[in-house]
């Protein structure tokens, strides 16, 4: 994995059941994909600089549950760079036992700031992005491309 992000599960994440509800898992997800952007130097200097980030898509699978008191650990990697968008593949791990708790995938879209419309990347930031994606190893992404439908086969593990 190329980004790491690591956190405690904190008890107002959690429900009713004793484990992370949904919104929480949303929420580390979008935190990992902004520590990534501010890592690639694409946060706050890069809106200075005229452009920003939307989302405009993010798919999460749920694994397994994660209990109160477990601290995450969320590895990520770049999947695919165009002109225009970057996919980034999230997998949270319970750090407790190692396991696969969830996966996500963000499709980002290079904005301009005053058009608001998706724009090409500049060429330094495409050859940075593109940089990033090579580094990216490892074993490979579980739960890539999976689609919300009921004839789905159950996630990997």
């Amino acid at each position: 994995m190329a980004f790491i992000y690591r956190c405690p599960v904190r008890s107002s994440w959690l429900d009713y059941n004793g484990h992370m509800n949904v919104v929480p898992y949303f929420e580390v997800f979008c935190t990992a994909t902004s520590l990534v952007e501010r890592d690639l130097g694409l946060a706050a200097s890069y809106l200075d600089e005229g452009y920003t980030l939307f989302s405009g898509d993010v798919h999460i699978t749920y694994v397994r549950e994660i209990r109160g008191g477990a601290t995450i650990t969320v590895g990520t990697r770049i999947l695919d760079v165009d002109a225009k968008r970057f996919v980034i593949h999230h997998e949270m791990i319970d750090d407790g036992d190692g396991a696969l708790a969830a996966t996500a995938e963000v499709v980002e879209l290079n904005v301009g700031v005053k058009s608001r419309k998706v724009e090409p990347f500049r060429p330094d930031i495409l050859e940075r992005l593109r940089r990033a994606q090579r580094k990216s190893v490892g074993d490979a992404p579980r739960n890539v491309g999976r689609a919300a439908t009921l004839k789905a086969v159950a996630p990997v593990r």
